[in-house]
């Protein structure tokens, strides 16, 4: 069985120079992925209202143009069960706590974190560390910025897919 996920949000930073997150989501038949850099508005993913779609595309083809978001964003919509399937096929291995120590100038700490949700999950997941990163964890994040509408980064070789403990 393939596990679509609903949602999943990304965070890396820290304290002093703030975090910066991703937001990926689908909602209503359709999916999109939002990045936010430190400094800018943190989103809640459950909002009904933190929805970004591409009206250009609506089944409807007859529908008002009805443009309304300032930032960009990459409609993930015709991608979402691969992206899925790839996303928990990174993070599949992963413990749920990844900590090291810390340093007493909160400059040279980084904190990150996943959260993310599927109907097949029980709740929501998170996984998340300090200064302590699990196995590809950079390929991670260059996949995830792969969608990245203004510095997309280049995809990593030999993706991942689900196989074991997300497929239950």
């Amino acid at each position: 069985m393939t596990i679509r996920l609903d949602y999943l949000v990304f965070y890396i930073g820290n304290i002093s120079y703030g975090f910066d997150y991703v937001y990926t989501k689908r909602i209503n038949g359709h999916a999109f992925y939002v990045r936010r850099q430190p400094q800018e508005e943190i989103a809640d993913i459950l909002d009904e209202n933190f929805d970004f779609y591409n009206p250009h595309i609506a089944e409807d083809t007859h529908a008002a143009f009805n443009w309304k978001y300032d930032e960009k964003f990459t409609d993930l919509s015709r991608v979402w069960d691969h992206y899925s399937d790839v996303v928990l096929g990174f993070i599949e291995p992963w413990e749920a706590d990844y900590r090291a120590p810390v340093d007493y100038n909160s400059d040279k700490n980084v904190e990150w974190g996943i959260r993310f949700h599927s109907r097949n999950l029980k709740g929501e997941q998170l996984i998340y560390g300090v200064n302590a990163y699990p196995e590809r964890f950079d390929d991670f994040v260059n996949y995830l910025r792969s969608f990245d509408p203004e510095a997309p980064t280049k995809v990593p070789d030999n993706l991942p897919y689900t196989q074991g403990r997300f497929a239950n």
